[in-house]
């Protein structure tokens, strides 16, 4: 039960409170993208932040904090998380409502934006995170890693090898691609790159359906994904002049042998290209991969009073739903949304857990 209390926002530019904030909105997500963020706010209120500074700005950083205290209590008295930091991309002044929007993304847009073409042959995963995020001026967050990521055969290539076709990559790619080689989590939280196993699930949030818990409660379940699912990672192999192809199959969550596939069956066919896989590296991909969609049968959206526990990455089990619904689900996108009008609320997407 959501108990009475005090909602105010608080944005920052630059390190200067802006006067006049109407409501904010923060995405967060388990995407390995930029989590994003809006914010409107009211011209005339703020001497320094007028509408000719905005129109001039070229790089600037934007903060939205939300407070919470008891019903009556000032701001001062208030409790304040940040709840993102990053850099505006877009301003957009609306000249008759007297207001203007900010668009920006949290600091993963500093790898996203630069382009790079460096090998790094000789340094391992973690070193490379390590590096990136202290040229851009972020905390490392890192868990070390052993395996050179240089070459991945003996007398093989390098990891711009990937992109051939391209000869640079952004270091977001980069990052993403030996995140997902180590079994890693990538993202950015405030000004700390997080490059790091996932964490082991705490104990899981209760979602009560027909209670108090939530607001609104939306259930999907894509018939696609659960029927059988086949997926197929093919890769030259330029090493050894040959096409690798390696199959995994699953139906209702259980992994079979493809010679299994029954004449006239309905399946959902997924089929991968990647350069230079190695036999095992095809088959590890195909296995992710199928994982990651079956965990997508089912998506539950909920809406609920705003919190500052939710994250993507959280464990919660659904109930009340009387349905296959409830079950376990891991979040995988929060949006949280404060206005001076209408208070803190967030709407919280959920995918059901890989079977074990």
């Amino acid at each position: 039960m959501a108990t009475a209390r005090a909602v105010f926002l608080r944005i920052v530019i630059d390190g200067l409170d802006v006067e006049g904030a109407i409501e904010a909105e923060v995405t967060s997500s388990d995407h390995q993208s930029a989590d994003s963020y809006r914010i409107t706010v009211a011209l005339g209120a703020d001497p320094i932040f007028t509408g000719a500074t905005f129109a001039s700005m070229t790089q600037s950083n934007a903060e939205i904090l939300v407070g919470l205290a008891t019903p009556g209590a000032p701001p001062a008295a208030a409790l304040w998380q940040s709840l993102m930091i990053g850099p505006i991309d877009d301003i957009a002044i609306d000249v008759a409502q007297q207001t203007v929007a900010l668009r920006g993304r949290d600091f993963s847009a500093l790898f996203i934006d630069t382009l790079t073409a460096e090998t790094f042959s000789n340094n391992t995963a973690s070193e490379i995170a390590q590096t990136l995020a202290v040229r851009h001026g972020l905390t490392p967050a890192i868990t070390p890693t052993t395996t050179p990521i240089g070459r991945y055969y003996q007398a093989g290539r390098d990891i711009s090898s990937l992109y051939q076709s391209s000869g640079t990559v952004t270091e977001w790619d980069l990052l993403a691609t030996l995140a997902a080689r180590e079994g890693f989590d990538l993202y950015v939280q405030n000004e700390t790159l997080f490059f790091a196993p996932p964490l082991t699930a705490a104990l899981p949030e209760l979602w009560l359906w027909g209670g108090a818990a939530l607001i609104d409660l939306r259930l999907d379940r894509s018939l696609a994904l659960a029927r059988d699912i086949s997926v197929t990672v093919q890769s030259w192999n330029s090493k050894q002049a040959t096409m690798i192809s390696q199959t995994v199959r699953a139906s209702n969550g259980v992994v079979k042998a493809t010679e299994t596939t029954k004449p006239y069956a309905k399946t959902t066919t997924y089929v991968l290209v990647r350069p230079n896989l190695t036999s095992a590296q095809a088959l590890d991909l195909a296995t992710h991969t199928l994982a990651d969609l079956s965990r997508h049968e089912r998506v539950a959206t909920a809406t609920m009073v705003g919190d500052l526990t939710l994250a993507p990455r959280s464990t919660v089990i659904l109930a009340g739903t009387d349905t296959a619904f409830d079950q376990i689900y891991s979040v995988d996108e929060v949006t949280r949304r404060i206005s001076v009008r209408d208070g803190f609320t967030q709407t919280a997407r959920a995918v059901n857990s890989p079977a074990m």
